[in-house]
Formats: structure tokens, C-alpha cells, sequence
């Protein structure tokens, strides 16, 4: 799983997660947040390295 993007909330990330979710792209959410934030560095979004490509697509189409 690689890291393509960084979000400062999780309800952020997990919104690009279901879209990819939804686009048949498997992804995870991942990061250390108080409450709902994502803290200093963000909540970050994995995808499988060979769907890099496929989940840009769908993340710069929502």
C-alpha cells in the first residue's frame, strides 16, 4: 500500500475512500487524529501500488 494522498480530517479521507471504494479501488485510511482531525500530519490515504494510477483518476473526477 503506498500513500497518495494527505488529508487534515479523517471525515476528508474517508470520503475519498468511498469514492474509491465505490470505483472497485481498494483503499485504507490511516493516521494518528485527536477526535475527528488528523493532527500535525494529516490523515493519510493508501491504495495498492498498482492502482495508483486508477485512484488519481477517480479522486480528480470527484
Amino acid at each position: 500500500m503506498k500513500a497518495i494522498r494527505t488529508y487534515p480530517t479523517r471525515v476528508e479521507a474517508d470520503l475519498a475512500r468511498i469514492a474509491l471504494e465505490a470505483a472497485g479501488v481498494p483503499a485504507v485510511v490511516v493516521g494518528i487524529g485527536v477526535g475527528m482531525e488528523g493532527g500535525m500530519d494529516g490523515v493519510q490515504l493508501l491504495v495498492p501500488e498498482e492502482q495508483i494510477d486508477a485512484a488519481l483518476t477517480v479522486l480528480e473526477s470527484s
